[in-house]
C-alpha cells in the first residue's frame, strides 16, 4: 500500500541561481504563462526584481506583503484571481513564502519557493505559519513544485538567521522522539520510518558537522538541503510531526504569552529544545550544548537578555497547550522547583 505525496519536481541550490532562473525552470520542464511574484518590501525585493526581469514578468504582477496575516493572504489571493495566474513565486523569508504557499493552496495554482534566508524549514514544507485574528496558526499549504536557492544570496543573510535555521533543523531530533512516543501511546495512527529517517539524518548532519564556519558554501549547502528535506519529511508523514514536537510547543507558548516578541522562530525552538532535552535526555542535552557552542549560538543567546521569569512562564504554559499533540510534556512529572533549576542551568550556558 502506497501513500500519494507531493514532492518538488526540482531542487536547485547553486551559485548565482537567480541569474539562471529561466534556464533552471526550462531544464525542469517548467513553463509559466502568467506567473506572479510575492515578496516583502525589504532586501528580498531586490532579489525578487532580478527574478521578475529574468522571467519578463510585468511590474504589476509583483505583490509586496507586510505581515503574515490571513488578511494579507486574502489580498494576495484576490490579485491571483484577478490576474488569473498559473504560478505563484515566493521570493523572500518566512512571511513571503508562507503567504505564497497558502495563497497557492487556496487559489489552486503552482508554487515555486525562492528563499532568501535559511532561517527555518518552511522553505519546502506543506505548512504555513499565519496570524489569524491575532493568533499564530499552522495551516495546510501547498508544497512547492520547485525550489531555487542562490548560495550567493544566502551568504548575505545575517548570522542570526543562519543560527535560526540550524536550531529549527536540530529540533527534528526532539520532534521525532515525541512522534514515536505519541505513536507508542496510541495517540498517533502513523509513524513513518522513511519520513523519520529523512528528518533525523538531516538534523544529524548539522549536529555532527565538524567546521564552525557557518558561511562556508559547503555548510550552507548542507543546511539548506537539510531544511528542504525536513519539509519533504513532513509531506511524507502527512503532518508536521517529524519536525515539530514539545520544543515547538515552547515556541507557540512564547508567541502566545509575548505576541510582540522579536525572537525568530528557530531561536524560540532552540531554547525550547534545550529545556526539553534537559528533562528527557541528558546525552542529547550535552550534544546540543556542544553543537550550539561550536557554531557560536550560545553567544547570540547572551545578546537576547532572556529573563528567568519569561522562560519559566513559557515552559509552564507550554505544558498546558496542544494536549492532543502528545509529547514528553504530557508525561513530565516535575515541580516548579525542577523547572526553576532547569531554567537557571540553561541560562548559565548563555
Amino acid at each position: 500500500m502506497y501513500n500519494s505525496i507531493d514532492v518538488p519536481l526540482f531542487i536547485t541550490i547553486e551559485d548565482n541561481a537567480l541569474l539562471k532562473v529561466k534556464r533552471i525552470l526550462n531544464r525542469s520542464n517548467i513553463y509559466t504563462n502568467n506567473p506572479m511574484i510575492v515578496t516583502d518590501k525589504g532586501v528580498s525585493s531586490t532579489f525578487a526584481e532580478i527574478v521578475r526581469k529574468k522571467l519578463k514578468i510585468k511590474k504589476e504582477m509583483m505583490i509586496f506583503i507586510d505581515q503574515n496575516t490571513d488578511e494579507e493572504v486574502k489580498r494576495v489571493e484576490h490579485s491571483a484571481r484577478k490576474f488569473k495566474v498559473d504560478f505563484i513565486i515566493g521570493v523572500g523569508g518566512g512571511k513571503a513564502l508562507d503567504i505564497s504557499k497558502l495563497t497557492s493552496y487556496r487559489y489552486g495554482s503552482y508554487f515555486i519557493s525562492i528563499p532568501t534566508l535559511p532561517s527555518h524549514d518552511g522553505i519546502a514544507s506543506p505548512v504555513a505559519s499565519i496570524n489569524v485574528s491575532g493568533t499564530r496558526m499552522s495551516l495546510n499549504a501547498s508544497m512547492p513544485v520547485g525550489i531555487i536557492v542562490d548560495i550567493e544570496v544566502i551568504k548575505k543573510a545575517p548570522l542570526r538567521f543562519i543560527y535560526s535555521g540550524i536550531m529549527d533543523l536540530l529540533s527534528n531530533i526532539s520532534a521525532i522522539k515525541d512522534w514515536k512516543l505519541s505513536y507508542e501511546k496510541g495517540f498517533e495512527v502513523r509513524y513513518n520510518g522513511f519520513s523519520r529517517a529523512i528528518a533525523y539524518s538531516s538534523a544529524e548532519n548539522i549536529l555532527n558537522y565538524d567546521d564552525s564556519n557557518v558561511y562556508s558554501e559547503d555548510f550552507l549547502t548542507v543546511l539548506l538541503n537539510g531544511l528542504v528535506l525536513s519539509g519533504i519529511a513532513m509531506e511524507i508523514a502527512g503532518s508536521s510531526r517529524p519536525a515539530s514536537g514539545a520544543e515547538h510547543n515552547f515556541s507557540h507558548a512564547y508567541d502566545y504569552l509575548f505576541p510582540d516578541n522579536n525572537l525568530l522562530h528557530g531561536e524560540k525552538v532552540g531554547i525550547g529544545h534545550l529545556l526539553i532535552s534537559y528533562f528527557r535526555d541528558k546525552g542529547e542535552y550535552k550534544k546540543l550544548i556542544e553543537c550550539y557552542s561550536r557554531y557560536g549560538i550560545m553567544k547570540s543567546f547572551r545578546k537576547m537578555k532572556l529573563s528567568h521569569e519569561v522562560l519559566f512562564n513559557t515552559f509552564e504554559y507550554a505544558r498546558t497547550i496542544r494536549k492532543e499533540r502528545y509529547s514528553i510534556l504530557n508525561e513530565l512529572d516535575i515541580s516548579e522547583k525542577n523547572i526553576n533549576k532547569a531554567v537557571s542551568d540553561v541560562l548559565k550556558l548563555f
